[in-house]
């Protein structure tokens, strides 16, 4: 079998031949390099033969660089794009960066620089498309193990499939791990050239460090569940649960134009509980109310409370609501009011387990057309020790 790695492509768009031949001549040892003098020229090479890197000029005649950013990112989003800028066009390459450019480098290059950005973009280049690849096909199985689902005994094939699932799966997630630290080093690197974007991305990469680790936890949850032992119970604060949720679901909610409103706890009232199935159960309600909303304007209310003896979470949206007939079917396995292939009908029906699993309720109201409220309860931990009044504190309000 040829396992040799494929040579990466580079697309080169300039009219000036002088930047087009020291590209190619620069590259040509380690890439596949196709060169191109117009907008249009250059379109007609990408369409054909899909390369893995565009170096574009900015200023061009006819149509420039920024035309030809404009009309690659219709094309595909994935693929890495670095502007050439001269001159008294240091705005219009920021520009580019705003509408979808990767980086851009000051004509005259350094070559030293042109071959670490060319293989740093290659390589993002080759790992989007990996993972939009991987999406398509996780789709394409989760379409055909729901219609499995529907010809078979239910539950016994899903017992089986999570297993394969957890086994599958631990390796792309250890993979990711790898990953998200290198990236993590590469950014302390350039700690000084980001300035503020620095801590903005370390905060992200620390929500995906957090998240695949909490995938990690989920598949040696259903690992146990195989061989019959039980992950032990702790003592865990729901409002820290609650502030976790939040961000891991905030580009979530930023891409669909919603508000979370958080009211929580300042006192760490705790329940006893295996925090990866309670994290589970409360995000299940969480994202569920996000999916309800049909765009901008919509918001989701999260609120946490106590009365002494049980810790209360609400989870209230103005979304689309459920039917009467549905509210008792809901919580049942397989029965979601969601398109065929965008839900699988077995988030409440997990969520009302795992409460009920620690001793809890969960209070379903919804209007049709109005909005729904959840209402999760969980026996409040050493309750003797704690206060019994009610008490809520706005903690935070993310947008």
């Amino acid at each position: 079998m040829d396992t040799a790695v494929p040579i990466p492509r580079v697309l080169v768009i300039d009219d000036e031949m002088g930047p087009r031949e020291s590209l190619r001549i620069l590259l040509k040892m380690e890439c596949e390099v196709l060169c191109a003098s117009s907008v249009d020229d250059g379109l007609r090479l990408f369409r054909e033969k899909t390369p893995d890197l565009v170096i574009m000029d900015i200023r061009m005649p006819d149509q420039s660089g920024i035309d030809g950013l404009r009309e690659i990112r219709k094309l595909d989003v994935h693929v890495s794009i670095i502007m050439l800028t001269g001159y008294g066009t240091l705005e219009t390459a920021q520009e580019a960066l705003r509408l979808g450019a990767n980086d851009y480098l000051k004509k005259p290059f350094d070559t030293g620089d042109m071959f670490r950005v060319v293989r740093r973009q290659i390589k993002r280049t080759q790992v989007e498309r990996r993972c939009a690849h991987a999406a398509v096909e996780l789709d394409a199985l989760n379409r055909q193990f729901v219609e499995q689902l529907k010809q078979r005994d239910h539950l016994a094939v899903l017992g089986q499939k999570s297993m394969e699932l957890a086994h599958d799966i631990s390796s792309p997630l250890t993979a990711i791990m790898g990953y998200v630290s290198m990236l993590a080093d590469q950014l302390h690197g350039s700690r000084e050239q980001l300035g503020k974007q620095y801590e903005e991305s370390m905060e992200c990469l620390t929500i995906i460090d957090k998240s695949v680790t909490r995938c990690h936890e989920l598949l040696d949850f259903w690992r146990s569940q195989k061989i019959g032992s039980k992950r032990e119970r702790r003592p865990v604060s729901l409002s820290a649960v609650i502030k976790d949720i939040v961000k891991a679901v905030k580009p979530l909610a930023m891409k669909a134009g919603i508000a979370i409103k958080v009211q929580a706890l300042s006192e760490p009232w705790q329940v006893m509980a295996d925090s990866i199935q309670v994290f589970r159960a409360i995000q299940n309600i969480i994202t569920n109310a996000i999916q309800s909303l049909a765009g901008p304007g919509g918001w989701v209310a999260i609120s946490c409370r106590t009365d002494g003896s049980q810790v209360e979470v609400c989870v209230e949206d103005n979304g689309c609501g459920i039917a009467q007939a549905n509210i008792e079917k809901i919580s049942q396995p397989y029965f979601t009011t969601k398109e065929q292939g965008l839900g699988m009908g077995l988030g409440l029906y997990i969520t009302r387990s795992v409460i009920e699993d620690h001793g809890g309720t969960i209070q379903i109201e919804s209007q049709l057309h109005k909005g729904t409220r959840m209402i999760v309860r969980l026996p409040l931990y050493a309750a003797d020790q704690l206060p019994g009044a009610t008490v809520r504190d706005v903690l935070s309000k993310v947008s």
